[in-house]
């Protein structure tokens, strides 16, 4: 190895050993098997002692192997192979992460372990997130604004013929027009307005099951005319909990809409089926909505929540998730997502059930 020779300093094995531990990103040593063999302090910081596990289990809490495991790769060619990943650390927060492998060889020149090296750039995903939010804003209010302003001007239209023709059931038609683009800018700019600041959350004790049955009446005549079945199973085990009624309200809206719009646009089944459920895990409340509609496509799988993505053909922002994933955050809970093709997708939301002091009034 070429070194530049500094008086007074000898390179020494324990120099080396040391530069491992303490080397800023993430590194692991690992065996054919994908069993970790080898780590270093910051990675033991984050994940844990999991020297003897298998990678997988250990940064994605998988059974099997990544289908495109960059270490595999390194153990098949002998290259050096880097991908993006998203992993899951100790304390189950998500992280995203630069990953690249290189070969350790034996005196004969065989490949006996890879080294992982993984970079952590939630920060920088994070960035990104507010500059593309924030870089689509104003696409996002042009080109919704204009489609909303054309369906105003269709229903007033509507409107002013049912007038002049004195035709009641015409004005009718013209004014549920109107009302229907009031609500769709009501709801473009709750979310440019959620993505562009951080807000402050009020809490107070809630029922999470009246939350839930209020938004499975808000959508449940809206499904059935889709023909959509729309169904709810709630966990009455679910006490009161310290949150913003208000936001879950929002974040189960915004995923019981974008199932809807999901087996709205699938073209493959027609018999689409949501269901948004409540659930206790310990001291964990978790909340779903799953679909059986097309599934997303599995390039966006790491960008769900870090992009504007949307699969609406002929309407939608693409915020919906963002602005969740936001809520979610800022509320300290988690979200993901298990999603296969033509299969559908589930959303899980979950929150540490806080204890409730008696001086927290209650809400829905």
């Amino acid at each position: 190895m070429d070194q530049i020779n500094v008086d007074g300093w000898e390179p020494t094995r324990n120099d080396y050993r040391q530069l491992f531990q303490k080397v800023p990103c993430y590194i692991s040593v690992q065996s054919p098997e994908l069993r970790i063999i080898q780590t270093n302090e910051l990675f033991r910081q984050d994940f844990g002692d999991r020297v003897g596990e298998l990678c997988h289990e250990v940064y994605k809490r998988k059974g099997e192997p990544c289908q495109h495991c960059p270490v595999a790769k390194t153990f098949a060619d002998g290259q050096v192979h880097s991908s993006e990943e998203q992993v899951i650390t100790r304390d189950g927060m998500e992280a995203f992460v630069i990953v690249y492998t290189s070969p350790l060889r034996n005196d004969e020149g065989e490949i006996v372990a890879v080294m992982e090296m993984s970079t952590n750039i939630t920060p920088v995903k994070r960035l990104q997130t507010e500059l593309t939010m924030m870089g689509h804003t104003v696409a996002t209010m042009a080109h919704g604004i204009k489609n909303i302003l054309t369906g105003l001007d269709g229903g007033i239209y509507v409107v002013n013929s049912g007038l002049h023709n004195k035709d009641q059931k015409e004005t009718l038609t013209g004014w549920d027009i109107v009302q229907r683009n009031v609500a769709r800018i009501a709801t473009l700019v709750k979310d440019i307005l959620y993505c562009a600041k951080k807000r402050e959350h009020e809490i107070s004790i809630v029922d999470p099951n009246q939350v839930v049955r209020e938004v499975f009446d808000l959508y449940h005549e809206k499904a059935e005319l889709e023909r959509i079945e729309l169904v709810m199973d709630i966990d009455s085990r679910l006490p009161p909990m310290a949150l913003n009624a208000e936001d879950l309200h929002t974040i189960l809206s915004n995923l019981v809409q974008n199932a809807l719009e999901a087996c709205k646009f699938d073209m493959n089944r027609h018999d689409h089926r949501i269901m948004i459920q409540s659930d206790q895990k310990g001291p964990i409340a978790i909340f779903e909505v799953s679909d059986n509609g097309p599934g997303l496509p599995e390039e966006w799988k790491n960008y769900v929540f870090t992009e504007i993505v949307s699969t609406k053909k002929r309407q939608g922002s693409g915020l919906g998730l963002l602005v969740t994933k936001k809520i979610v955050d800022e509320l300290d809970g988690q979200i993901t997502f298990y999603s296969r093709a033509k299969e559908g997708s589930t959303f899980r939301v979950s929150f540490p059930i806080k204890p409730v002091t008696s001086s927290s009034n209650t809400s829905t």
